[in-house]
């Protein structure tokens, strides 16, 4: 197996236009993608990526929701129109939800095929945000909760463990995979939320401690460092340890950073306030992949986020791939 990186994108991805003003917008993956090329890491493979199959889709999404969307993306360029009240699409927009969500599929399918170990999804829109049935905070389709279900369905695995240290609770991938508008529970997938509390989406939900298959652990604002070194040293790996999982997952969110910046004046809601700094991403991806080598043969896929200072978004994901390679 190589020790390398597999880094997956698709050009598709900044042709998702979410218009003038927004947050969530192209510069987050060009400055991203200029800087992964500019740091020329050793051992990184770059690969485009397939669309996702309207299958994958269907196992964490509604037909009706899939249906919507079609419905309502615009069918010329220039023009933008709104899932819900964040999220906002083009003409273009679907087909990038699709590559996003087949780059994450894909990175699932090289580290399962011993290709590489791990894989990193440099990729817009984000995903942990979008429900069964709807889209939710710039969030179109489930790119985490798509390649947990694909290593599940295609691959066969047991048990997946889904990590989201964005500094907004994954509330999306928790309604696809504990819920999902059906009443049905995927045990076999664990997922560990550190997130912001009080925080938008400001679900009851987000304050939910822990079950068999789900850990919450809400972060109080302005944290720093010690308490997530505390709360993955004494919570989140524990429960992993338990698990044993055979491949780890990443909802790789950077927007907990120290200097992510103030909330858009588009939107009402007040920016999450933490002061992590890219040595404690490097810390905690190490920290994930010691679990990883020891029951998952090293396996992992990170799936980009949050994140909206575009340069500090950028060094943490360079960071981030490094450390991917290196531990």
């Amino acid at each position: 197996m190589s020790n390398s990186c597999a880094v997956l994108t698709h050009s598709t991805c900044l042709e998702h236009d979410t218009g003038a003003g927004h947050p969530e917008n192209k510069t987050r993956l060009e400055t991203v993608l200029k800087a992964i090329d500019e740091a020329a890491i050793d051992g990184v493979a770059v690969f485009d990526a397939p669309r996702a199959s309207e299958d994958q889709v269907l196992a964490c999404h509604s037909q009706s929701y899939l249906d919507f969307i079609k419905k309502t993306i615009p069918s010329k360029k220039g023009e933008t129109a709104n899932l819900d009240e964040d999220t906002r699409v083009s003409s273009q927009s679907l087909d990038a939800a699709l590559y996003t969500a087949g780059c994450a599929v894909k990175a699932v399918d090289l580290v399962l095929s011993d290709k590489y170990k791990r894989a990193f999804c440099a990729t817009r829109p984000p995903g942990h945000h979008a429900l069964y049935d709807g889209s939710c905070g710039f969030c179109i389709l489930g790119n985490v909760a798509i390649a947990a279900k694909h290593a599940i369905n295609h691959h066969g695995l047991n048990r997946i463990a889904i990590i989201d240290f964005d500094v907004h609770h994954g509330n999306g991938t928790q309604d696809i995979l504990k819920h999902g508008g059906r009443n049905e529970e995927n045990k076999n997938i664990f997922i560990v939320s550190l997130h912001e509390k009080d925080l938008w989406p400001y679900n009851t939900e987000e304050n939910e401690i822990c079950s068999d298959t789900m850990l919450n652990i809400p972060v109080p604002r302005d944290s720093d460092s010690s308490f997530y070194y505390d709360a993955f040293r004494t919570r989140a790996l524990p429960a992993l340890e338990a698990f044993k999982p055979e491949l780890i997952i990443i909802a790789a969110g950077f927007d907990a950073h120290r200097d992510d910046p103030p909330q858009n004046a588009l939107f009402n809601d007040p920016p999450g306030k933490q002061n992590l700094l890219e040595a404690d991403y490097e810390w905690m991806t190490g920290e994930l992949i010691k679990i990883a080598d020891k029951y998952a043969g090293g396996r992992v896929v990170s799936v980009m986020e949050g994140g909206y200072n575009v340069n500090v978004l950028a060094r943490c994901v360079v960071s981030h791939i490094k450390t991917l390679i290196r531990a």
